[in-house]
């Protein structure tokens, strides 16, 4: 058992809800940015996150003895996602939800600049959408959410280079579907605005 591992389980054998409460303040934001992307409502999203959370309270030994607690509470809040879209007999809905936020102000109030962009993001983001799904979750957590790679990593459970390679292979994937040239390779720096 490594250093690192005794402490943490030292620590949640001597105080288990502080080892739990820190794990929610850590992930809360994500999963709620992770719901709405699929949900696109703010409300649907915080409620999944909330439930998707008490599922894991509820098997928190289970995630502690998983190989990755993250990657672990990232496949319950998935399953909640699904188990509410198939309730209330909806589709995910594309990230082009976030995409689109910002413009739904009436085009008076909009500058013939934001006009112009609204056909580029859709294809943008109907292009992210058609990406297998290791990359699409990598591209859009790390360029749409502006999560780094690591925590990507943490939460996928997968290794730092699996994430780049996704992200690397998905810059690639959209270059191509979006007839762009490829000079843009993943990088660490999160989403440019």
């Amino acid at each position: 058992m490594n250093a690192s591992r005794a402490v943490l389980r030292t620590a949640i054998e001597e105080h288990p809800s502080v080892v739990y409460e820190s794990f929610v303040l850590g992930k809360r934001d994500i999963y709620v940015k992770t719901a709405y992307l699929k949900l696109g409502s703010h409300e649907d999203a915080r409620e999944v996150a909330n439930v998707a959370l008490f599922k894991i309270f509820k098997r928190w030994d289970d995630a502690l003895a998983s190989e990755s607690t993250a990657a672990f509470g990232m496949k319950i809040l998935k399953d909640e996602i699904a188990d509410t879209l198939r309730k209330r007999d909806r589709r995910p809905c594309s990230p082009a939800g976030l995409a689109f936020e910002p413009t739904v102000r009436p085009y008076a109030g909009m500058s013939n600049e934001d006009i112009d962009q609204v056909p580029i993001r859709m294809e943008l983001h109907q292009a992210i959408g058609r990406l297998p799904s290791r990359q699409r979750e990598c591209v859009t957590q790390h360029y749409l959410l502006g999560y780094d790679v690591a925590d990507i990593a943490d939460a996928l459970g997968l290794s730092d280079s699996t994430v780049r390679t996704h992200l690397s292979s998905g810059c690639r994937a959209l270059a191509k579907a979006l007839d762009v040239p490829d000079d843009h390779t993943a990088d660490e720096k999160g989403p440019s605005s």
